[in-house]
């Protein structure tokens, strides 16, 4: 589903605007004969017009299209939501245009806000799927290499990278109530000194706001970077989107802060100096009286000196019996050490042998298995590389996704109790799944299986 294509005659056309963007009627384009031959601006593939039960227009792919097309593959929730963002620009008067992708295509904006003197454009991305900060940061320099403005928009309740770049939360129609920004947008508040996010602000409002300068991103100072969510929920940000007045209102807030912390550390001076003065007399008193305790422990030191013979002889005795005891332990260690030691060189030469089976073919068989079976069930790519294996991963090489360590390639079947609990073991061959089964220390449920041949596959030609 997409809601640009290509036109042979007219170029990139847009479903989303009522003359396609380039000055041709729907009907033109929708259920004629013979065919116009449409085409995916992402993969070139031949696309239809259509229009769903409840009246969006949109193309879909032809049948066979590739599976590899980003467009094709972006959710209902996504195209809806990119929808929403390109009526909000056109509604702020900038032109909209959806899925515009870079010539060099180091980018593709899913709505890209052009002012209408085309001197201003800013990208508008619609984030449903997960993304790491890295990620965000690298799309969003590109941007910026480009002279683009950015701003990421997500529906999710539990956002992790806003404030990391300029973003906001928005918060589907409800109540009666249109799309709107339910974090990302904050407030200074001179009495608090601190940071409120301001609710339930009309998406169309905000996009307006944002293409006409009144609201802009903003890097928070770092005393202030805790900011309030609502309720007692906090959250630590880097960037907001706030207007200049807030932006005055935290500077001027600060210059106070400082001054109460100039006047604090001198106050702070004053009482170190009184201290000291009241210490130097202590001292002088101390003195005296130490001299009169010196006089009376003299008196008692004759007294002291044999409990004190006595108390070294039962003293010494009892360090004999803890020296004692203390060898014994340490050569008890030391034995464990080497048993400990004997154990994992008997796993790493089996672990060497395991792995001596596996081709560097078999390996690239096995990863691409583990990459598929992620996006299928974790909803993500599957981050694999064959590295020297460790003890922690019972010799077999870890699996992230999403920066998460989800489970471990061919782990050495005598290895297992090393395993963490919940972790998947992924596994060539129904040979393999066995021998790991057969050592016990995980469930079959745990271990994906690919039933790939044992033997070295060899593609003729």
């Amino acid at each position: 589903m997409a809601f640009t294509a290509i036109h042979p005659d007219a170029g990139r056309i847009d479903a989303s605007r009522i003359d396609l963007g380039c000055g041709l009627d729907w009907m033109q384009i929708y259920r004629v004969r013979p065919r116009i031959q449409l085409g995916c601006p992402e993969c070139g593939f031949g696309v239809h017009a259509k229009v769903s039960p409840r009246g969006l227009r949109y193309f879909a792919h032809d049948p066979g299209r590739p599976p590899e097309c980003q467009m094709s593959n972006e959710s209902i929730e996504h195209h809806l939501l990119k929808l929403e963002l390109a009526t909000a620009i056109r509604a702020a008067n900038w032109h909209a245009e959806l899925e515009v992708r870079a010539e060099n295509g180091l980018w593709r904006a899913d709505v890209m806000a052009i002012s209408t003197d085309g001197e201003r454009r800013m990208a508008w991305e619609a984030q449903l799927s997960p993304i790491t900060n890295f990620d965000l940061l690298s799309r969003t320099a590109r941007y910026a290499d480009s002279d683009i403005d950015v701003c990421w928009v997500s529906p999710r309740d539990a956002v992790p990278w806003l404030g990391v770049v300029p973003a906001i939360g928005v918060a589907e129609p409800a109540d009666g109530l249109g799309w709107t920004v339910a974090d990302g947008l904050a407030r200074f508040d001179n009495r608090n000194g601190a940071w409120f996010v301001v609710k339930d602000t009309a998406l169309e409002t905000f996009v307006r706001w944002v293409l006409a300068g009144k609201v802009n991103t903003h890097f928070i100072l770092d005393r202030y970077r805790r900011i309030h969510l609502g309720g007692k929920r906090q959250a630590r940000r880097n960037e907001i989107w706030t207007t200049d007045k807030s932006v005055q209102l935290e500077r001027a807030h600060n210059v106070m802060r400082e001054r109460q912390t100039a006047w604090k550390a001198k106050k702070d001076r004053e009482e170190q100096e009184a201290e000291r003065r009241r210490l130097a007399v202590e001292e002088v008193e101390r003195a005296e009286a130490e001299r009169l305790r010196k006089i009376q422990e003299e008196i008692h030191q004759a007294e002291a000196a044999e409990a004190h013979r006595l108390w070294k002889i039962e003293w010494d005795t009892k360090q004999q019996v803890l020296e004692a005891e203390r060898l014994a332990k340490e050569e008890q260690e030391r034995q464990a050490e080497a048993q400990r030691q004997e154990r994992d060189r008997l796993e790493r030469e089996a672990a060497d042998g395991w792995w001596a089976e596996v081709s560097d073919a078999q390996w690239q068989e096995l990863v691409a298995g583990i990459d598929n079976h992620c996006l299928k069930h974790l909803g993500g790519r599957a981050a694999v590389h064959r590295t020297p294996t460790e003890p922690k991963y019972a010799f077999g090489i870890p699996v992230y996704v999403g920066g998460w360590l989800r489970g471990i390639a061919r782990p050495n079947p005598g290895s297992l109790y090393r395993l963490g609990e919940g972790l998947l073991a992924f596994v060539r061959s129904k040979r393999e799944a066995e021998m790991l089964a057969a050592h016990g220390n995980i469930t079959p449920e745990r271990i994906v299986c690919f039933n790939l041949p044992d033997h070295e596959q060899v593609q003729l030609f």
